[in-house]
């Protein structure tokens, strides 16, 4: 049976924290070499022993998997929390994902600039088409 523990740490402590859980996996690498160094032909089945040994190594080395795996997560989002990051080009954004939509687009863009060459025109009276408020 497993279970996932969930815990926070400060961002100094991770390395410190992650050695100690780490290290906790010499207990099953020192008994499968316990078994290994005491075994001897009178004691029984090799098989059985045999298969003792690589379930206590397989199990530290799944454990192990997934600690390192949690340490370049950890590493991974740290620095891409401190990296700038490039803004995400016009035309990769997903609302612009074929050539109708990017038509679309400049013809608003013609028309928001046509309206502001509009504003700029004066008029008769050589006031320009803005309100009186502003």
């Amino acid at each position: 049976m497993r279970a996932t523990i969930s815990f926070e740490t400060d961002l100094e402590q991770v390395e410190g924290t992650m050695a100690v859980l780490a290290s906790s996996e010499e207990y099953n690498f020192r008994a499968a070499a316990d078994i290994l160094s005491n075994y001897t032909v009178l004691d029984g089945n090799l098989l059985d022993t045999i298969t003792e040994v690589l379930r206590l190594v397989d199990m530290s080395a799944v454990q192990l998997r997934q600690y390192r795996d949690m340490l370049v997560g950890f590493e991974r989002a740290r620095f891409e929390t401190m990296l700038p990051q490039p803004a995400p080009d016009a035309t990769s954004l997903p609302s612009i994902a074929n050539g109708n939509d990017m038509a679309a687009l400049q013809r608003f863009n013609k028309f928001v600039a046509s309206m502001a060459e509009q504003e700029e025109v004066p008029d008769e009276q050589g006031d320009t088409n803005e309100s009186p408020e502003g």
